[in-house]
């Protein structure tokens, strides 16, 4: 999607933070932006500070109340007859360990980040396919969500689930012409948020903790974030990583899940044979989708790769 001008985008939890981040950089590079937000206040101090723009509207919803979700798809498609962008914005986290969180500790951050990003995906994917013009989804993590966090196991569990979630999506939506993002942040200038009243008690606790942090003036500017995001669109990024900082951790996780696997001809030929399929299935979808946008990749592919083993060569 190198040209956004005049595509409309919906995004969840959209008035404050991260969202309101998104929107602001999408309204200056000329698109339709309509924020959904589950707190009025959020929506009246944003719809005070572009009062009778005609291009953002604002929804109240819940995103993981999946008839206020269906709902916000038709007031859309009635309103601008389209979507070309889905943000899946929204997110909670509720601060108790993993291995004394209750049901309710988990049900706080498991019906918004992950549920929340089903219903998104249900509700609003349609409305991108339907005029067969292509589209981008985004979806947010956070680094949480590439690093585990001993203390907050529950947010890491939601975040990994959506960086999955979003990297088998990438592939199934490339024949489509839709890219797929996501956004995974470091600590980002932004407010704690409440997933409902039944929730109010763990939502209390989140901001408590926040405000000891002092949140606005320790995080990355949202905007910064969201003009991040709007280049990962346009250049169709599968991953969007703002923060720098988390390089060299990253790099380490994952090392240590190379250093595990054994070498590659200790692999089992039979096996290697009976798999190179799947693998070579898995490679052609990554590549359609890294090729939307005229991206070239150089290199062996996987099939060559297991063919040349098998054949007693290097590739």
């Amino acid at each position: 999607m190198k040209d956004v001008y005049g595509k409309v985008a919906f995004i969840t939890a959209g008035a404050s933070g991260i969202g309101w981040g998104m929107a602001r950089a999408f309204m200056d590079a000329g698109m339709k932006v309509v924020v959904g937000d589950l707190l009025q206040e959020h929506i009246d101090e944003c719809r005070a500070q572009y009062r009778g723009k005609n291009d953002l509207h604002f929804i109240k919803l819940d995103v993981a109340n999946r008839k206020q979700m269906e709902d916000a798809a038709k007031e859309i498609e009635a309103l601008y007859g389209r979507l070309d962008v889905l943000c899946n914005n929204a997110g909670v986290a509720a601060r108790a360990p993993v291995d004394n969180a209750t049901y309710a500790d988990w049900d706080y951050v498991m019906d918004v980040c992950v549920g929340g990003t089903i219903n998104g995906l249900i509700n609003f994917l349609p409305l991108i396919r339907k005029h067969g013009e292509g589209g981008h989804v985004v979806t947010t993590s956070s680094m949480a969500g590439m690093i585990p966090v001993p203390m907050n196991g529950i947010y890491s569990t939601a975040k990994f689930a959506v960086r999955g979630m979003m990297d088998s999506l990438r592939g199934a939506l490339a024949p489509q012409k839709i890219g797929v993002s996501v956004l995974c942040p470091g600590f980002v200038a932004t407010r704690a948020v409440t997933a409902g009243d039944k929730y109010r008690k763990a939502q209390e606790e989140n901001v408590v903790m926040s405000e000891k942090r002092d949140p606005m003036k320790a995080g990355m500017d949202p905007l910064r974030v969201g003009e991040r995001v709007l280049k990962a669109i346009q250049n169709n990024e599968m991953y969007i990583f703002p923060h720098g900082e988390f390089r060299e951790e990253v790099r380490a996780y994952f090392q240590r899940m190379l250093d595990a696997f054994p070498d590659f001809s200790d692999a089992d030929e039979g096996r290697l044979a009976m798999e190179r399929n799947r693998m070579t299935t898995t490679e052609q979808a990554r590549r359609a989708a890294d090729a939307i946008d005229g991206k070239r990749e150089t290199g062996p592919t996987v099939e060559d790769t297991v063919n040349a083993w098998l054949a007693g060569r290097q590739p």
